[in-house]
């Protein structure tokens, strides 16, 4: 169960940047703040730090931070490339393959 709680923390994570940067960019077109936007996003920020926290409760700290961050880091490149069109070219990719074999050696040699 703890598993799935740090995996809905890493959706929740990238879900609270997504939100961010949206208000970013509403921001800076001029268009009226979003409120809404921002509610969103400390709400799946602190629901994402509560689940990680719940999960820490049983689980080593090391990997799960390291999954959570990586989940995080991953799925912010990825929602950057298919929703706001960042660059996809192999150099980014490389490095997103390297984050996840990081992640998953160090589940596997815990």
């Amino acid at each position: 169960m703890e598993w799935i709680f740090v995996i809905i923390a890493g959706f929740l994570e990238v879900l609270s940047v997504n939100y961010m940067n949206k208000w970013q960019i509403i921001k800076n077109l001029g268009l009226k703040k979003s409120s809404t936007l921002i509610i969103k996003m400390i709400l799946a920020f602190g629901i994402s730090l509560l689940l990680l926290n719940l999960a820490l409760k049983t689980l080593p700290m090391s990997v799960t931070y390291a999954v959570w961050s990586g989940f995080g880091s991953v799925g912010g490149v990825l929602v950057g490339i298919i929703r706001y069109g960042e660059s996809a070219n192999w150099k980014r990719l490389i490095c997103i393959a390297m984050i996840l074999s990081s992640v998953v050696g160090l589940k596997l040699v815990s």
